[in-house]
């Protein structure tokens, strides 16, 4: 009866500190909702040691011990978060039950845990950001805490686990099954753990690439991984760098984009200049790459930090090749780079083996490409064999992105010269125009104008998009 009243006090006591503490009401919390009575035991007798905001004597009580195993972790944003949001499945995959959570506030006052979530195949998962879990196992209980931090390279957290048992050992456990199970794995996303979505997919048909570079691309990416396996057995690592190097408009983006959308059984990171923004980027980049591998890496514009260190390649330089040349373990992990400069990259780079095994040129359509690519562009338009054929001449060297422009510059100059669409009231208020011509006639003449309008320069080196 004592004991009951003193509850009865305690959880008073809780109530008022929460309505002083701007508690945080969140829907669906961590705390599983059908506890066991052990597990409900566990969290309210932890409940009721923190009315004193004492963190140290709840986690005691909660493990049955002051004697309690630690095991502690400075993480990135990124590999924070794939680790904390498995969590919850990795407690029930292994018999258990999240009991309590909460967190502190500025004033070390008791607070509700700060939960986020993400979007995985299987559906929406929470997670802990910021605050402690107490887990509840038959065997074992565990205690997860995990805090922002400030690191080198911006925001990270460090995370926590107590056992009553063997912490490290749990650690080990929830880190393997955090690699097989993390949203991010086969998914295509950027370097910040963004899902790339797209209104349209990407395919091989919606490139155009000489024949010899189609079949390298494939070749070192979609038949590496597939092969991988028997690679290894053949003594050949499994891992695997390539520059693809051109002037813009050449493609590379695109193939990217293809990658990204036809890779089957591998994730794809996409990582731009944003993505870089210290020498420990390089590294936490690698690290979320290696845990999702089998992965793809493409990273945009390599010579914006990988010039020649005689050209002033610093920092992000000397990591980044630290990060590739196999200091740490890169099975299962294919880095594409692009480049506008291939001249200015670092030869350590480019001509190493190892970090990039081979430098994929960009070089200009050859004429059966041109010609598939005016084609597609010009299907809504009529324009004779004579006509296509010296299109195809005119445009020796042109970089896909041109050829695309100036089958727009076709249309532009089409329509505004038929009569059909042509506005035909002056009324600044009645703009009226006739129908849409259901094609344009191309003549030379316009050919020739058009040509006249697309006075650039024509260095490309190899094919673009039949988007």
């Amino acid at each position: 009866m004592v004991q009951d009243q003193r509850l009865e006090t305690m959880m008073l006591v809780r109530r008022d500190l929460d309505a002083e503490s701007e508690r945080r009401d969140l829907p669906a919390g961590l705390v599983d909702p059908d506890l066991t009575p052990e597990a409900a035991r566990a969290g309210r007798l932890t409940e009721i040691c923190l009315i004193d905001s004492v963190v140290r004597r709840a986690v005691a009580v909660f493990l049955e011990s002051d004697d309690y195993q630690k095991v502690q972790q400075i993480k990135s944003e990124l590999m924070s978060k794939l680790l904390m949001e498995c969590l919850a499945a990795f407690v029930h995959h292994r018999g258990g039950q999240v009991a309590y959570a909460i967190r502190l506030g500025d004033r070390g006052e008791v607070i509700n845990a700060v939960q986020s979530m993400v979007s995985s195949r299987s559906g929406p998962r929470l997670y802990l950001e910021w605050g402690f879990l107490f887990v509840y196992f038959p065997d074992e209980k565990v205690v997860i805490s995990t805090e922002a931090l400030a690191t080198h390279s911006g925001l990270g957290s460090q995370t926590t686990v107590r056992s009553s048992r063997d912490s490290a050992s749990f650690w080990l456990e929830w880190e393997k099954y955090a690699r097989k199970h993390s949203y991010l794995r086969g998914q295509a996303f950027f370097a910040d753990g963004q899902i790339i979505e797209r209104a349209r997919k990407y395919t091989w048909d919606n490139i155009l690439l000489a024949e010899t570079a189609r079949r390298l691309i494939r070749v070192h990416v979609e038949g590496f991984l597939r092969n991988r396996e028997a690679l290894r057995s053949c003594g050949v690592k499994a891992r695997r760098g390539l520059i693809l190097s051109g002037p813009p408009g050449t493609g590379k983006t695109l193939l990217g984009k293809v990658l990204a959308d036809t890779l089957e059984g591998a994730s794809f990171m996409w990582v731009s200049p944003r993505h870089v923004r210290n020498p420990a980027s390089f590294q936490e980049i690698l690290e979320v790459a290696r845990f999702t591998a089998p992965t793809v890496v493409f990273l945009e514009d390599l010579d914006l930090f990988a010039e020649e260190r005689d050209s002033g390649g610093g920092m992000c330089l000397g990591q980044l090749m630290n990060e590739l040349d196999g200091a740490v373990d890169n099975e299962d992990l294919i880095t594409i780079a692009t480049t506008n400069r291939l001249e200015v990259i670092e030869k350590a780079l480019r001509n190493r083996p190892g970090r990039f095994d081979r430098v994929i040129e960009m070089n200009a359509m050859d004429d059966l490409c041109r010609r598939k690519l005016l084609l597609k562009l010009t299907a809504k338009a009529e324009v004779s064999t004579e006509d296509m054929n010296y299109l195809v001449d005119a445009t020796l060297d042109y970089t896909g992105a041109q050829v695309e422009e100036l089958a727009n510059t076709l249309y532009i100059l089409g329509v505004d010269g038929d009569n059909a669409w042509r506005c035909v009231s002056v009324a600044a208020d009645e703009v009226a125009c006739g129908p849409a011509p259901s094609t344009i006639s191309v003549s030379r003449q316009l050919i020739d104008a058009a040509l006249e309008e697309m006075r650039v320069e024509r260095k490309a080196k190899m094919g673009f998009h039949a988007a």
